[in-house]
């Protein structure tokens, strides 16, 4: 890439680099720069996929539960509404999804580190169904014996028999989509739990002692001023979860708040700035009492709390995945199940994986997984990228952005390693967008087997963002 190519990556200089490092916050989606598979191929494709039983390091799964009680203004993955009788078809559904695949030779040739079940909303489902459902991919799975189970909920109808429900059948980690404790600021979004409900509910949980309790909050909601943000982070912390994870708002495009803030109808809605401020706050609040950041948006408290499938996720590692709205990694194909409920259960009830879409991995997708993973933790070395680009000059390559970086406030280096700085962890997303941009540049990729198996090895170091 030319001296001018890498002129619109570069940062601000001279102001706080926190706030004005760029003028937007670029998207970096995880199916970039990987080919779609004609729908004519994809039943073929998937059933060699199934069928390969060749070892490619650790395993991911991800079950999708579409349903949620109301649709938040500022979620952009609401699907359905929940109703008793949909749940229940539903998960009888997924069940069988997943007890049809159990003895594909693809499915057991690998141990399964972490599972995920996210939505939409787990909890909405009922105690039997959630307890059934974990119970079948405990079943059906090859769990490794540490194997990280995470049900993704929130305080409205996950009452204490849900809770228990969950614990009996295996789930070991349990994340509460808070978002924010003010009452007002909650009931704006659509939130129907108060502060003091929602407090009592999470120190409930934390008591039980049985799993690792992890609290989301979103910074930037409309009414959500800086004390609000401020109280919020006390709160979360004097619970005291074993993590927490702060996002920072992101008006996807069609959910209900970005229409509004469109419209004009939230004027006191933070700025991009403004954001920036706000994550500096949380990262120094949480730093000062002594928790860990392991990821740009996740700090733990304590050893519990592994968060195992976030991490891994960013890695490229192989992800297993179930449910209407699921979306999946195996062999180096990307694939996305169906997320018209019609269309999923179709396809179940006729004995086939209901996929709506699969896209196929370049030879550079390593370079990609590497780079993600070293820039979401927050250190990456340059010097390891280059036997993923064979005859790529990748650290001369990057040398300009890097220095342009540097003394703009966004990195520390220190020889190959690069270091995100808080500002730098802010603006991750523009930094990998940069890399991806630069490296697909200087390092072409190049055309590979119909289905390239693209996951790191094991010994390198990938929940769904609302940034």
């Amino acid at each position: 890439m030319t001296a001018e190519g890498l002129v619109p990556h570069f940062a601000r200089m001279g102001g706080d680099p926190v706030r004005d490092a760029f003028a937007a916050r670029r998207a970096v989606m995880p199916w970039r720069s990987r080919r779609p598979l004609a729908a004519e191929e994809v039943e073929t494709a998937w059933a060699r996929l199934l069928a390969d039983s060749r070892p490619a390091g650790p395993r991911l799964a991800y079950v999708h539960v579409p349903f949620c009680a109301n649709h938040c203004l500022f979620c952009g993955f609401y699907r359905n509404a929940y109703t008793p009788q949909a749940a229940t078809a539903y998960t009888d559904l997924v069940i069988a999804e997943i007890e049809r695949e159990a003895d594909a030779p693809a499915v057991g040739a690998q141990p399964v580190e972490a599972v995920y079940l996210g939505g939409g909303t787990p909890s909405a489902l009922s105690a039997s169904e959630l307890a059934r459902l974990i119970a079948a991919i405990r079943r059906c799975l090859p769990l490794a014996s540490d194997c990280e189970i995470t049900i993704e909920g929130r305080i409205i109808h996950f009452d204490a028999e849900k809770v228990d429900a969950c614990l009996e059948a295996g789930a070991n980690r349990i994340s509460i989509g808070v978002q924010s404790f003010d009452t007002a600021v909650r009931r704006r979004q659509g939130r129907r739990a108060g502060k003091q409900e929602a407090i009592a509910f999470l120190e409930a949980l934390r008591d039980r002692d049985r799993a690792a309790v992890v609290i989301d909050l979103l910074f930037g909601l409309p009414g959500q001023s800086e004390a609000v943000w401020r109280e919020d982070l006390a709160i979360a912390a004097d619970l005291a979860p074993d993590g927490i994870d702060l996002y920072g708002l992101n008006l996807i495009p069609g959910t209900p708040l970005q229409r509004a803030a469109a419209a004009g109808k939230f004027p006191d809605a933070p700025t991009l700035a403004d954001l920036g401020g706000m994550y500096r706050m949380g990262s120094d609040f949480l730093a000062e009492r002594g928790w860990q950041q392991i990821s740009n948006s996740h700090w733990r408290r304590t050893a519990r709390e592994r968060n195992v499938y976030n991490l891994r996720i960013k890695e490229g590692v192989e992800c297993l995945a179930y449910g209407s709205g699921g979306g999946g990694l195996l062999g180096g194909c990307s694939y996305a199940v169906a997320p018209d409920l019609q269309s999923y259960a179709d396809g179940v009830r006729a004995g086939r994986k209901p996929i709506e879409g699969m896209r196929v991995s370049d030879t550079l997708q390593p370079l990609r997984n590497a780079v993600t993973a070293g820039i979401e933790k927050g250190l990456l070395d340059i010097a390891a990228l280059a036997p993923l680009a064979p005859g790529a000059d990748v650290a001369g390559a990057l040398a300009p952005l890097l220095r342009q970086w540097h003394d703009a406030g966004l990195v520390e280096l220190d020889g190959d390693v690069m270091a995100l700085t808080t500002a730098g962890r802010f603006w991750y997303s523009n930094l990998v967008f940069a890399f991806d941009a630069l490296l697909c540049a200087s390092a072409a990729p190049r055309p590979g087997d119909p289905l390239p198996r693209t996951g790191l090895p094991s010994n390198q170091h990938r929940k769904r963002e609302l940034s």
